[in-house]
C-alpha cells in the first residue's frame, strides 16, 4: 500500500479553494454526522481511486456497494461513487485499507485565482479594439512581434469559465470544446446570480474565460481559441474535471493549454494529467496564483507546467502575485484591458491569470514561426530573451523566473 493513500486523508485538513473561501478542518470521526463539509468545490459524491496494476476497479467498487462512474483520461484514476449512507471520509478510509488500491483522493476543489486574490473586474470605457494596443501589451514588444507572426494555425486551449460571444473573439473560437459544468458541447460562460462558494461575492468569476481568451488574441490575433468550461460563475471547479479537459484538449490538437486556475494543495490526478500532456508535446501554461507570497500555487508549481507570475508597469512584482523558485517567466498583470460580458464590452482586471494568457499568446507566435521545433525549445527562447527583473526586485532575486517576456526579441530572426 502506498503511503500516499493514508496521507490523502490529511489533504483535506489544510485545503481551501484559492478564491479565498475558508473551510473548517475535516476530521475523521466515528460519527458521520460530526464530519464538517468538505472544502468548496470538492465532490461529496465521488472519490478518485487508483487501482493497483492488474486489479479490477469494478470489483473493488462492487465490494463496497460503490459504482465506477468512469476513468479520468490521462491519469490512472477512476471516479467512484460514494455508497449511499456512507460519508466520503469513511469511504476513503475503506479504500486506504484495501490492498488492491494504490491511491484514493478526494476530488478537491480549485478556482480561478482572481476569485478574490487580486482584483475584481472594473468596467472599461475603452473599445475592444484598444485591447491589442494597450500599453502593457505594447511594452512586451507585441507590436513588433505581430509583424513577424500572428499565431495563424495555432490552437490555444483555454480551460476556464468558458467564453461568451464578443466581437473581439468573433471568428476565433474553435468548435469541439466542452461545458463540464452543464454537461454539453457549448462551453458558454453563464452567471447564476448565486454565491455558490459562500465568500460574499456573487458570480465573481463570470467573464474570466472570455477575458483570458481576449489577452491570448491581443498577442496572437490569428490564433484559434478552444474553450472548455470547467469552472462555474464563482470560478469553482474540481481537479478531475480539469484533468479531463487537459486530456481532451490534447486529443483535439491543442498546441498549448492556458490554465488560469489554482489551488493551494497538490493532487495527483492533476499532476498526472499535466505530465501526460507534456509527454504528448502539449505544454500547460499556468498562472502562479495571487497569494502575494513566496508560495506558488498548484498546478503552476509543477515542473511539468510553465509557471507565470505578474509584474506591474515598472517591472516590479505585482502586490498580489505569487513568486518563488518554480516561476519560469513574468508578464504584465496589473489593470489589463480585456473583453468582458456584452457583445462589445471591456473591463480592467488584475491577476496572474492574465499574465499567463499573454505568455500563451507568445507561445502561439513562436509556434507559428517554427512549427517543427520542440515545445521546450520555444519556451526556452522566451526565457532566453526575457528582460531580467532582479534589479527592480532585489529582495526576491531569482524568484520571478527568467524575467519579463520580450516578444520583439523572442521573434527576431
Amino acid at each position: 500500500m502506498k503511503t500516499t493513500v493514508f496521507l490523502t486523508l490529511l489533504l483535506l485538513l489544510s485545503l481551501s479553494a484559492a478564491c479565498g473561501s475558508g473551510s473548517s478542518p475535516v476530521v475523521v470521526t466515528d460519527d458521520p454526522v460530526a464530519e464538517p463539509e468538505p472544502p468548496a468545490g470538492t465532490s461529496t459524491e465521488w472519490v478518485l481511486v487508483e487501482p493497483e496494476p492488474g486489479e479490477d476497479i469494478e470489483e473493488i467498487a462492487e465490494d463496497l456497494g460503490a459504482t465506477v462512474l468512469g476513468e479520468v483520461p490521462g491519469t490512472p484514476y477512476y471516479r467512484v461513487s460514494v455508497p449511499e449512507g456512507m460519508s466520503m471520509m469513511h469511504f476513503m478510509h475503506h479504500m486506504a485499507g484495501d490492498g488492491r488500491v494504490a491511491g484514493a483522493d478526494p476530488d478537491v476543489g480549485l478556482t480561478a485565482p482572481e476569485g478574490d486574490g487580486s482584483t475584481l473586474p472594473a468596467g472599461g470605457l475603452l473599445l475592444a479594439s484598444e485591447i491589442p494596443v494597450q500599453p502593457e501589451v505594447l511594452r512586451v514588444g507585441a507590436d513588433a512581434a505581430r509583424l513577424r507572426a500572428t499565431g495563424a494555425g495555432i490552437l490555444v486551449a483555454v480551460i476556464d469559465t468558458g467564453v461568451l460571444p464578443h466581437e473581439f473573439l468573433d471568428g476565433h473560437v474553435e468548435p469541439g470544446g466542452w461545458d463540464f459544468v452543464d454537461g454539453d458541447p457549448d462551453p458558454l460562460d453563464e452567471a447564476d446570480g448565486k454565491d455558490n462558494d459562500g465568500d460574499g461575492l456573487v458570480d465573481e468569476g463570470y467573464g474570466h474565460g472570455t477575458f483570458v481568451a481576449s489577452l491570448v488574441l491581443a498577442v496572437a490575433p490569428d490564433a484559434r481559441i478552444l474553450p472548455f468550461r470547467v469552472l462555474d460563475s464563482d470560478s469553482i471547479g474540481s481537479a478531475s474535471t480539469i484533468a479531463t479537459a487537459i486530456s481532451m484538449a490534447s486529443d483535439l490538437g491543442a498546441h498549448v493549454i492556458n490554465l488560469s486556475v489554482s489551488m493551494e494543495e497538490r493532487t495527483k490526478v492533476l499532476h498526472d494529467a499535466v505530465q501526460t500532456a507534456r509527454a504528448r508535446g502539449v505544454y500547460v501554461v499556468a498562472s502562479a496564483g495571487n497569494t502575494g507570497a513566496d508560495d506558488v500555487n498548484f498546478p503552476s508549481a509543477l515542473s511539468h507546467a510553465f509557471s507565470v507570475t505578474s509584474i506591474d508597469e515598472f517591472d516590479v512584482r505585482a502586490p498580489f502575485a505569487s513568486y518563488g523558485g518554480e516561476i519560469d517567466l513574468s508578464a504584465p498583470g496589473v489593470d489589463l484591458l480585456g473583453a468582458y460580458p456584452s457583445k462589445t464590452g471591456t473591463a480592467r482586471w488584475s491577476g496572474t491569470s492574465f499574465s499567463a494568457a499573454l505568455v500563451s499568446g507568445a507561445y502561439a507566435l513562436l509556434r507559428e514561426l517554427d512549427p517543427g521545433a520542440e515545445p521546450e525549445d520555444l519556451l526556452e527562447r522566451l526565457e532566453d530573451t526575457a528582460v531580467p527583473l532582479d534589479a527592480t526586485n532585489p529582495e526576491i532575486a531569482d524568484e520571478l523566473g527568467e524575467g519579463r517576456i520580450d516578444l520583439d526579441a523572442a521573434t527576431a530572426p
